[in-house]
């Protein structure tokens, strides 16, 4: 284990990224954090303060919400508000399915003991989300009727909520086992996954092309 004070901190952070990762905040202790680092535990508390210190940090230091967002090559100039819409929400809800740090931080919001990084990640939502309304506002009408950011929060949130539904899916329920009860809507599946897309497609339509109105 290097001495040195911010190699060894570097260290503790990059265990507790691949913890959370795998087993979500509620695997993290501080007795496991210093295992996994190969550290005296006291050093948890001497560089973070304990086991809160070190979740903000994560929080503060570490992506933890899709940096997603309009090219900056022009190649979406001819793209819709609505498609455009789409194609960042659905980016978005990719990056969080497939991305486990990403995942299990957005979980920290919903569970006890995630509330440090919860936070954070609320905190790089709301400011990358910010970013995309505004780029949306340069390049694209808004319909006077449609409330965009409340708009992008409800979608988004709802695509989250399935990206936890899919990772936390039984094996069997996976596999479609004929055993498992068949539910109406299965995220964690690859029809789910489609019929979610095209769901997403007709909604942003419908309330954002006005075109006929």
């Amino acid at each position: 284990m290097p001495r040195d004070r911010f190699a060894t901190r570097a260290v503790i952070l990059e265990s507790a990224a691949a913890i959370v990762a795998a087993e979500g905040v509620a695997g993290i202790g501080v007795n496991s954090l210093a295992e996994a680092a190969r550290c005296d535990k006291v050093l948890i508390y001497r560089y973070f303060g304990g086991l809160d210190g070190v979740l903000s940090a994560l929080g503060a230091e570490r992506m933890i919400w899709p940096r997603v967002g309009l090219g900056e090559d022009g190649s979406e100039g001819d793209e819709s508000l609505a498609e455009a819409v789409e194609t960042l929400l659905l980016e978005e809800w990719a990056a969080l399915s497939g991305g486990t740090l990403l995942l299990a931080s957005a979980g920290a919001e919903l569970v006890e003991g995630g509330a440090s990084l919860g936070v954070a990640t609320s905190m790089q939502r709301e400011e990358l989300h910010g970013r995309m309304i505004v780029a949306l506002r340069e390049k694209h009408r808004i319909p006077p009727y449609v409330d965009l950011p409340a708009l992008l929060e409800l979608l988004s949130a709802a695509l989250t909520l399935f990206a936890l539904r899919a990772a936390h899916a039984p094996g069997s329920r996976r596999a479609g086992s004929r055993a498992a009860p068949t539910p109406a809507f299965d995220p964690a599946t690859p029809e789910g996954w489609r019929r979610v897309e095209k769901m997403v497609a007709a909604v942003t339509r419908a309330l954002l092309d006005d075109s006929g109105r």
